[in-house]
């Protein structure tokens, strides 16, 4: 088992998105995900990259090859044994007294919901996984938050403490998303940047469509609607109704 993590909009203050692909199949996935980019010849061509292949970048699509690419990457995912989870954050109803106390610095208490929230969408399918490998983007928040540390410190062993024979995560990899053996890192941050997208719609026609044809696929999967208001009122259930593609929306608990 492969799990990836990315995140989306960091910078906005309306919605924060963090993402995790959970992949079983890495071994098909990712040679699949690299022959539809052979097909649409889908290359790198800066020189300040190793790199056969050209990153995908969801902030960064615009052209009718993104589309194409885009459309049939989510094609390949929602074929496979991967699943995706994520949880949605509403700006105005975070408030930092959930995350330390009132003479703590704001930073603080946002580096604590950060990882408090990666915890909550690996926890309820820790006990589906053993010996897994966790990968994080190194250039995203959530590293610079130290995620990974108190993610280690949860998961990389069992309640019984046997770290060896028991282990959950067996590894905890920071790593850079463009590289060629990162494509299904790469899905994750589509999939992620689609969420996003969906909550704060932009005028680029590209990423709306790759939005669109994602929750149309999504309709086979139970998934009838994509406003906040339809996940909501599935709450800490959601991934029980939907286990191959699911967003949580978090709520500070009263």
């Amino acid at each position: 088992m492969r799990i990836y993590a990315d995140e989306s909009g960091t910078q906005s203050d309306d919605w924060l998105v963090i993402g995790m692909l959970f992949v079983p199949d890495h071994s098909i996935l990712h040679p699949d995900l690299c022959k539809i980019k052979d097909g649409l010849s889908y290359l790198n061509s800066s020189k300040k990259r190793t790199a056969v292949y050209k990153e995908t970048h969801f902030a960064e699509f615009k052209s009718l090859r993104d589309l194409n690419l885009g459309k049939a990457w989510i094609d390949r995912f929602l074929i496979s044994d991967s699943i995706f989870r994520c949880v949605v954050v509403d700006w105005s109803k975070y408030q930092g007294r959930f995350f330390g106390t009132a003479f703590e610095p704001d930073a603080l208490k946002k580096r604590r919901a950060y990882k408090k929230w990666a915890e909550m969408l690996l926890q309820p399918e820790i006990n589906k996984i053993a010996n897994a490998t966790f990968y994080l983007d190194r250039l995203r928040i959530l590293y610079g938050y130290d995620v990974i540390s108190s993610l280690r410190d949860r998961f990389s062993f069992h309640r019984d403490g046997n770290a060896r024979r028991n282990c959950s995560i067996k590894d905890f990899q920071p790593t850079d998303s463009w590289k060629d053996a990162n494509q299904c890192l790469q899905l994750c941050d589509l999939l992620t940047g689609a969420v996003y997208q969906s909550l704060c719609p932009s005028s680029n026609q590209t990423k709306l469509a790759v939005v669109d044809h994602l929750y149309e696929k999504l309709k086979a999967f139970g998934v009838k609607r994509r406003e906040p208001g339809y996940w909501r009122g599935y709450s800490q259930s959601v991934n029980k109704h939907f286990p191959k593609f699911s967003e949580w929306f978090w709520e500070p608990q009263k």
